[in-house]
């Protein structure tokens, strides 16, 4: 953790409101050309930057409670005239969710023209109005993220962003409470444009003044009264719902001019999947209320809100007549997004497309000779880069939020693109440098980070996957300092779990969300689940080869030889005993998952050795077309996440290039094929970019150099 400094500047909001909901400001300062330009930067909850009407940087980086990163910036291409506006729009969310962590808001910035600096918040050359095109009394967008956008826009909207002699009207600035800053720690992120390829579809919808099937999210909102509005004025499905859509032509059209007449819509489709800002020119003829919709996939051939309902995946700009040029605040994941003219007039769309937010990697071709892997190694790379920006990254879409255990798969693949764990010491380190993460026990690693907990839920298991991954992590890095940084947490952790175990020293009746696999193996997690166990055993063998304490791996040698003992059975290890009404531990003989015996081989419970003919089973008999076959139909199967990657990531360790190539081929081409990302679940169900995914990419390094 490196402290950071600035020259001048201090954070600043507008006086009394730096703990209003979802409240905006946007910041500005003119500066003259200069051949060496740099700014300073830091945020709660988020900034974005433009410099003369440019997308120049999204942040800041993320950093645990009481801490900010600062992005220092290199401007000095943007600066090429006499005047140049920096602008910089401030979201104050305040709201407690998993992607933007409620902390008071501010702005704290400075800018450095040839070493000397010319503006500083809390000094002087900043200047902030509030955001009033912005609508901010809005539903939330999703549990895990904050508003929807919405906003009123008519032709001066623009102006302070460009003009330095715009007019507006200041608020009166104040300065908040000291804050503790540190370097942002990875490389900033790239900013490709990325151009809708074609208009699929398009249709006619009718509207009334009502939504007979209104939306709700398929999660509830933790904390209502503190975490949204009560009387949110723009509910996004709601209004697209207002609306009966019929289709009228799917004859495929260009997509960098397209007219669409009163209450009107078309559906474009993007190359392949992208995460960014969404961004347009539009002409509208009349005043004009656009929405558009988007999603990772079509559902009967259709943007529709009923898949994947736990957010709210659109914008609207209520327009006055004119020509615009549009862009969101907030990145969003598009692969199809349908544009709705509800108005009573023409509007001309131009060039709609993505300003991409992602990681700084280039693409290389694989050129393996198999087109199918060709096109899951490039899926698999662009699933990366749209979820390594600052922290792993579960999705880019409904979360955008840094769990545990994914992160364990994407750190190996950071290191194998980039050479380097810059990303992965950004995320260890957030959990230990958090000063009060509140909600949930202080022993436990909360599931997922920066993220506020106010359900005060946890996954037990996704603690001991840190631990695993600070081993990977110190002979990626050889970072001693980072692994000692985190002893005392760790070795708390392991007292926190010892009130779990039982008088055979297992794991029993672990509370909260103990998570196995997206699969039937979570139904089996009460009692004494095996999974778990495996897992905790695994953990314990590590904190003694990173500190030294033999008692640690003793015991994980005890539970090992407990669980085959106890849940080895008729072939196959079975998920968990339960106590019937005698208080006697019992072994469920039914309830077998493929995801438990890749956890028994992946934590070393058990070896090929040691149980060679079930070792041969899972290699010969289960992967791709399983269940189709008939083959073991008693043993649920597992989901891609985590049970098929443990699978993949067991037949690397064995060298089984054949299998390993074959099942990958098998388990992803549709994916890669659909949306040109790999997904969390096999049939697309769920978010169909997920990071952890991205890990084939190392399989393939191993088998296809």
């Amino acid at each position: 953790m490196v402290k950071y400094t600035f020259k001048k500047a201090l954070p600043v909001w507008e006086k009394g409101k730096e703990n209003e909901m979802n409240y905006n400001l946007v910041f500005r300062a003119v500066v003259d050309k200069a051949d060496d330009v740099k700014i300073a930067l830091s945020a709660s909850s988020m900034y974005q930057m433009f410099v003369g009407g440019t997308l120049v940087a999204e942040g800041p980086a993320r950093a645990g409670h009481g801490w900010y990163r600062v992005d220092e910036i290199d401007i000095s291409k943007y600066v090429t005239k006499d005047k140049n506006v920096v602008c910089i729009y401030v979201d104050g969310y305040n709201v407690e969710n998993y992607y933007l962590i409620k902390q008071p808001s501010f702005l704290c910035a400075e800018i450095i023209s040839d070493g000397k600096v010319v503006a500083a918040t809390g000094s002087e050359g900043f200047v902030a109005k509030y955001h009033s095109d912005r609508v901010r009394n809005v539903v939330r967008y999703s549990f895990q993220r904050t508003f929807v956008e919405a906003y009123n826009i008519d032709e001066h909207f623009r102006d302070f962003e460009t003009k330095p002699d715009a007019s507006f009207v200041p608020v009166e600035l104040a300065l908040q409470d000291e804050k503790k800053f540190i370097e942002r720690g990875v490389a900033l992120a790239r900013y490709d444009e990325c151009d809708a390829s074609e208009v699929i579809s398009r249709g006619c919808a009718v509207f009334s003044d009502t939504c007979d099937n209104p939306f709700r999210m398929g999660y509830a909102v933790p904390s209502a009264d503190t975490s949204a509005f009560a009387d949110a004025k723009v509910h996004v499905f709601d209004e697209i719902r207002k609306g009966t859509y019929t289709c009228t032509s799917t004859q495929t059209e260009k997509a960098d001019r397209v007219e669409m007449g009163a209450n009107e819509y078309v559906i474009y489709k993007m190359p392949t999947e992208k995460s960014g800002f969404i961004r347009f020119g539009i002409t509208a003829e009349e005043d004009a209320e656009i929405i558009v919709h988007f999603d990772e996939v079509l559902k009967d051939g259709d943007v529709t809100p009923e898949r994947l309902l736990t957010h709210q995946r659109g914008a609207i700009w209520f327009l006055k007549k004119g020509t615009y040029s549009i862009i969101t605040n907030e990145p969003y994941t598009v692969n199809y997004l349908k544009f709705i003219n509800k108005s009573e007039g023409m509007v001309t769309v131009r060039n709609l497309g993505i300003t991409e937010f992602a990681a700084d990697i280039e693409y290389k071709p694989l050129n393996s000779g198999n087109e199918n892997l060709d096109l899951i190694h490039k899926a698999a790379i662009e699933t990366y880069k749209q979820n390594a920006i600052d922290v792993f990254t579960d999705c880019p879409s409904r979360e955008r939020a840094g769990w545990l255990c994914d992160s364990f798969f994407t750190a190996r693949v950071e290191r194998l693109l980039t050479g380097k764990s810059d990303l992965e010491r950004n995320f260890l380190e957030n959990f230990l440098i958090a000063e009060d993460v509140g909600h949930i026990d202080s022993r436990m690693f909360p599931m997922c980070f920066p993220a506020d907990h106010i359900n005060e839920n946890f996954i037990p298991n996704w603690a001991m996957w840190y631990v695993l991954e600070l081993e990977e992590y110190l002979e990626r890095s050889g970072d001693r300092e980072l692994v000692d940084m985190a002893k005392d947490k760790i070795l708390t952790l392991c007292e926190y779990f010892e009130e779990y175990e039982n008088s055979d020293g297992l794991l029993e009746n672990l509370e909260k969300w103990v998570f196995v696999d997206w699969s039937k193996a979570n139904d089996y997690v009460d009692g004494v689940n095996y999974p778990s166990n495996m897992l905790y055993a695994r953990m314990l063998e590590i904190v003694t080869n990173l500190y030294g304490d033999k008692k640690y791996a003793q015991k994980a040698a005890k539970i090992k030889a407990e669980i085959c003992k106890q849940s080895y059975a008729e072939g196959f290890f079975r998920d968990h005993s339960v106590r019937d009404e005698n208080g006697s531990l019992v072994l469920k003989l039914e309830d077998v998952t493929e995801s438990c015996q890749y956890y028994a081989f992946f934590t070393k419970t058990a070896t090929a050795e040691s149980h060679p003919e079930l070792w041969k089973t899972l290699v010969g008999e289960f992967g791709p077309g399983r269940m189709e076959k008939g083959l073991h139909t008693d043993v649920a199967p597992s989901n891609a996440f985590m049970g098929l990657y443990i699978r993949l990531d067991l037949l690397s360790a064995m060298g089984d290039r054949e299998t390993v190539l074959s099942n990958i081929e098998g388990f992803f081409i549709h994916m890669a094929k659909a949306t040109g990302t790999l997904w969390e679940d096999k049939d697309g169900a769920a978010s169909c970019n997920h990071g952890f995914a991205s890990h084939v990419l190392v399989w393939m390094d191993k088998f296809l150099k």
